[in-house]
């Protein structure tokens, strides 16, 4: 299986990793987008729905901005 994770801010301002695994073949015969290197988030989501093991999901970001948004969130709350 082959992956893409894309990154995306939700409505709130929150970064997060939209991944998306599909098979590799897929990836392999699809044309990558010019400058990245890699398939686009349509196609990704596309073969993500149609193979019958493919799968989406959502990570969250630990970039600086967001790990000091964190903590401070938690701190507000204790």
């Amino acid at each position: 299986m082959e992956w893409a994770r894309f990154h995306k801010t939700d409505e709130s301002g929150r970064h997060y990793f939209q991944t998306y695994s599909f098979p590799y073949a897929w990836a392999a015969a699809t044309p990558v987008e010019p400058g990245t290197g890699r398939i686009s988030e349509a196609a990704a989501l596309a073969y993500s729905i149609i193979s019958a093991a493919g799968w989406q999901w959502q990570t969250p970001c630990h970039c600086v901005e967001c790990t000091i948004a964190a903590k401070s969130a938690q701190h507000a709350t204790s």
